[in-house]
């Protein structure tokens, strides 16, 4: 097997691999129940003020970095005019880990060719939104 061109490359493509977990844990931070509380005196002793606390639970800052980049490279990649091949095949080669590149190329229906470029790009947004590589990174134009 070979090795990466690039130290960051297998990094950047854990950091798409935890996505749909950093944004469950985002979506479960940001829940909060909807059942009232039940007291005895109307009001009760809480001093809580808890749809203010839930909007300002966040995940830890190494995560939310994380979670910022990959959805900044999702959002870049879903403008693109054939955007909703491209997160199929992110979906189905990252989140649920069910085919290769190659396979799921041949899923999306696009030559293997396109689907390396497409995940070549979508990582090096990744890469360039969290800040491993500079903004003008030779990408090609796609």
């Amino acid at each position: 097997m070979s090795s990466p061109r690039n130290i960051w490359w297998s990094y950047v493509q854990g950091m798409m691999r935890r996505y749909p977990e950093r944004a469950a844990a985002l979506g479960d931070l940001h829940s909060f129940g909807v059942t009232g509380r039940y007291a005895v005196i109307p009001g009760g002793k809480s001093r809580g003020r808890a749809t203010e606390a839930v909007a300002l639970r966040e995940l830890p800052p190494a995560e939310q970095r994380e979670y910022d980049a990959v959805r900044g490279a999702l959002e870049y990649a879903a403008a693109k005019p054939d955007g909703a091949l491209r997160l199929k095949l992110v979906k189905l080669v990252y989140w649920d880990q069910t085919h290769k590149l190659y396979a799921a190329a041949w899923e999306v229906g696009v030559s293997e060719r396109t689907a390396r470029r497409w995940n070549r790009d979508i990582l090096y947004r990744v890469a360039v939104n969290f800040g491993l590589v500079d903004e003008d990174w030779p990408l090609t134009a796609s």
